[in-house]
């Protein structure tokens, strides 16, 4: 569902919304994803301590994937934004088309510093 350039706005059911970033690439499998680690890219599930579904590594179906974004701010969840009438969805990524969403985006544009 998501593609370079696309925003991200990440929400912490209970909490509110800790995050926004603008995605750098593809999904990419689990296994294959790498990260920066002092200057080098190594894979992600050496770096990583989750599970990961491990066990479907080899399985597309089944695996998790990963994607790049780059930050443009974060929250510590303390500091989560939430307010009455924000948009919340417990899906891992939704792309919704309410007009609730759009007020949303533009609110937390505000709180977030963000254009």
């Amino acid at each position: 569902m998501l593609a370079p350039g696309d925003r991200v706005w990440v929400n912490v059911p209970g909490a509110g919304y800790v995050g926004v970033a603008k995605v750098t690439g593809h999904a990419t499998q689990a296994r294959d994803f790498c990260l920066l680690h002092n200057d080098e890219e190594r894979p992600a599930l050496e770096l990583l301590r989750a599970d990961y579904h491990r066990e479907y590594l080899d399985d597309p179906e089944r695996c998790e994937y990963f994607l790049p974004v780059q930050w443009l701010r974060s929250l510590a969840l303390n500091e989560a934004v939430k307010e009455v009438g924000l948009f919340g969805n417990q899906n891992t990524i939704c792309h919704p088309t309410t007009p609730k969403w759009r007020w949303t985006v533009e609110r937390l544009k505000e709180r977030f510093g963000v254009v």
